[in-house]
């Protein structure tokens, strides 16, 4: 089953996200054996079984996502990763080596039960949390302080789920940007950004935010998802116009 939402926009400019619940998946051996080496030590390395299946889950569903996009078998497919563009250690945007990618970018994300994977033309970030089950209000200190000024004022639970919106869209940001989380989150806003950066995308908005290290991209696009019950989650392009959402039962 496909469940999509359109927005206006052109191929070049969309992006397609894919939902699994691990739940709902069951891997077997020969599943298991498109992983490569890093990927199995990674999996082994976790103590508890739920995680391990979770890692295992992502990492199998976005080979398979990826074979779609490049007509290679899942096991084919090479991972590396891109220089930090703000620093410039081997540490950043993970990207796909082998085949060539030809433009293709993508963004993995997973919390609790969900596993989300984001794929396009461009640089794209996605990230998805679990809403929060205790008290998150430590992190409003790494906020953009006009982002912590505005959770700041809510009542708990709204400064819970305010915080949750934060991350999710701050992180999708930084995932996009090739930074990721290392360099801080706190030197852009994303639930205070100026009306004027408010890019509409048909029934949504989208917000616009500058990406500090990136060079070239003056900066990046970001939305929120539609998310399963009980999560938030964002993406974000240096041009957001078009989503496909695409969930599990739709197997890759």
């Amino acid at each position: 089953m496909i469940r999509a939402s359109r927005q206006a926009g052109t191929a070049d400019r969309a992006a397609e996200v894919w939902w699994f619940d691990i739940r709902e998946v069951t891997l077997r051996p020969a599943d298991l054996a498109d992983l490569d080496q890093r990927e199995i030590a990674r999996a082994a390395a976790f103590v508890f079984p739920a995680d391990r299946h979770r890692y295992q889950v992502a990492h199998v569903m976005l080979r398979r996502v990826l074979a779609r996009h490049t007509d290679t078998e899942p096991g084919g497919l090479v991972f590396g990763r891109d220089p930090c563009p703000t620093c410039g250690r081997p540490s950043g945007k993970p990207v796909l080596a082998e085949p060539e990618p030809a433009g293709l970018s993508f963004s993995l994300a997973h919390s609790g039960d969900a596993v989300a994977i984001a794929v396009a033309r461009q640089p794209v970030g996605v990230d998805v949390e679990r809403d929060a089950t205790g008290c998150v209000c430590s992190l409003v200190t790494a906020m953009h302080p006009s982002d912590a000024e505005i959770v700041g004022a809510l009542d708990e639970p709204q400064r819970h789920a305010a915080v949750i919106r934060w991350w999710v869209r701050a992180e999708a940001v930084l995932k996009c940007a090739g930074t990721g989380i290392g360099h801080g989150m706190d030197a852009f806003a994303v639930l205070s950004g100026p009306a004027r950066n408010k890019i509409s995308t048909g029934h949504r908005l989208s917000w616009e935010a500058d990406v500090p290290g990136w060079p070239g991209v003056p900066g990046c696009s970001f939305a929120p998802l539609s998310a399963p019950k009980g999560y938030q989650a964002a993406l974000a392009l240096p041009g957001l116009r078009l989503i496909r959402y695409r969930w599990g039962a739709d197997q890759p």
